[in-house]
């Protein structure tokens, strides 16, 4: 795959489209660079497409699930083989080459996981007996799965939707953003060549499509990630027909560091976790707390850390942080720096510019950081979803937890200390789907067992580990009751 331009559509199975338009998608790091061109459904193809998704479901249902786990390891193993892959990600998306790379790892090692926990939570139905009654319980798929998806990392947040339902023995119809459709595209065209004719299908187009799929009455299950508004329009309209839904939402995650906390190590790695992806990321650290005794000190460390990111075009391989992905978030974050211009709070911009000459021809900022916000300013309390991180100073250990509980968000969050109990303690008390200690994002065994979603308007239900492929069953129980001798009557348990 070179870096030229190229061209992708919807993926129906044996269903023609009546569709037809198109849009371009550009690199927000080279906006006269023309990455792809992408051919959309309409929403009068919604109908043909669900109806083509059933009928492959009633025949991928019964294939066993061993089977089933197969292709999905089978598909994840095609992750490493595309050329160009991680690249083209890069060129549509503006993230550095570096993680776009990582996302495929991690992408392939989501997908096996599925498959491995699918296996065993499935092979077997679960009986119970007693003297009265055999009970067995059986996990069902949905059947059809719309799965809507975002374009800040594309490719992992499909496979971690797409792989436990396949497993599961549903059939996905992925939505991908606008924004970040190609890579998507690319790699469930390859993985639909190795599953039965419409088990895999996409479907690009506008909000009608995403509306038309989402109302549709035989899709059973929409799994959506990205914004609370959003979230709360795909619940209205799946309301009409008490369609399944499951949602993970923003973040605002809280970084709370304690007094005796390594300054070195953890000013090094919430520089990381906050400006990573230039900040677009649900679950990166989005506000800082800080003990006020230490503030000064911690202060200085992350300004000198910051000041170290190189920010540039994506596939320069000196670029630590690349461009914001689209123009409504740069406009979004360009209105932020204007407010925070009069608001009293000390803004401090770091980095280094990679040719900067070149900056007028994509969607850059250097990173910054806040100093001295109002804690219930918009900056604190609210998502950014870009690269400014603002920090806050606390008295009380009390007075940091009620700050980072003090907003509707409850994804992620983490506590810095170099005492492990001390620091478990206060992580009891954070409302959040997950909460780390010295670090803020999932161990490799944290990616495996810990569910990933969150608490308040974070989001519904569970990604990853065993929680996650749950959400793709529902279940069916088969209650026997043992009939005994006539002198003895029948097992009841009626009153």
């Amino acid at each position: 795959m070179e870096n030229g331009t190229i061209t992708v559509g919807s993926i129906t199975g044996d269903t023609e489209l009546t569709g037809g338009r198109t849009f371009e998608v550009f690199d927000p790091g080279r906006l006269s660079d023309l990455v792809g061109v992408v051919t959309t459904a309409s929403a009068l193809d919604v109908d043909g497409v669900v109806a083509a998704a059933r009928r492959a479901q009633a025949g991928w249902a019964k294939v066993d699930v061993e089977e089933r786990a197969d292709l999905v390891r089978r598909a994840a193993a095609e992750l490493g083989r595309i050329e160009g892959l991680a690249e083209l990600m890069t060129r549509e998306g503006g993230s550095v080459l570096s993680i776009t790379r990582n996302e495929l790892v991690g992408s392939a090692a989501a997908m096996s996981h599925a498959a491995d926990v699918g296996v065993a939570l499935l092979s077997e139905n679960k009986t119970f007996a007693d003297d009265a009654s055999r009970v067995s319980v059986e996990a069902r798929p949905y059947g059809v799965v719309v799965c809507i998806v975002p374009w800040n990392a594309p490719v992992v947040l499909t496979m971690q939707k797409v792989a436990p339902a396949l497993v599961a023995g549903n059939v996905v119809i992925v939505k991908p953003s606008p924004y970040a459709p190609l890579a998507v595209s690319v790699l469930l065209r390859r993985f639909a060549a190795l599953f039965p004719p419409g088990v895999i299908s996409v479907l690009h187009g506008d909000s009608e499509v995403g509306s038309a799929l989402i109302a549709h009455p035989a899709v059973r299950k929409i799994s959506f990630t990205g914004g609370p508004e959003t979230a709360k329009a795909i619940m209205r309209s799946a309301a009409e027909s008490l369609t399944e839904v499951h949602f993970e939402l923003g973040g605002n995650d809280p970084a709370i560091v304690l007094d005796d906390a390594d300054l070195d190590f953890t000013v090094d790695k919430i520089a990381g976790y906050a400006f990573r992806r230039a900040g677009q990321v649900c679950y990166a650290i989005k506000r800082v707390y800080v003990p006020r005794r230490i503030a000064a000190d911690f202060n200085e460390r992350l300004l000198a850390r910051v000041g170290e990111i190189a920010v540039g075009y994506g596939l320069d391989e000196h670029a630590a942080m690349g461009p914001v992905n689209n123009k409504l978030q740069f406009q979004k974050i360009a209105a932020l720096h204007e407010r925070l211009a009069g608001s009293g709070a000390s803004v401090h911009i770091g980095g280094t510019r990679l040719s900067p000459d070149t900056w007028e021809d994509g969607y850059y900022f250097q990173p910054a950081v806040v100093f001295g916000a109002d804690p219930s300013d918009e900056i604190v309390t609210g998502e950014q979803f870009g690269p400014i991180l603002p920090v806050v100073t606390y008295e009380t250990e009390a007075e940091a937890v009620a700050m980072a509980n003090g907003t509707e968000y409850g994804l992620g969050s983490s506590v810095w200390s170099s005492d492990e109990q001390r620091a478990v303690a206060l992580a009891a008390q954070i409302e959040a789907g997950i909460t780390v200690i010295n670090g803020h994002a999932l161990s490799p065994l944290g990616r495996k067992e810990a569910p990933f979603g969150g608490t308040k308007q974070s989001g519904m239900g569970w990604e990853n580990s065993s929680y996650g492929l749950m959400e793709y069953v529902e279940f069916h129980s088969t209650d026997v009751h043992v009939r005994k001798s006539l002198s003895g009557g029948e097992a009841d348990g009626a009153p």
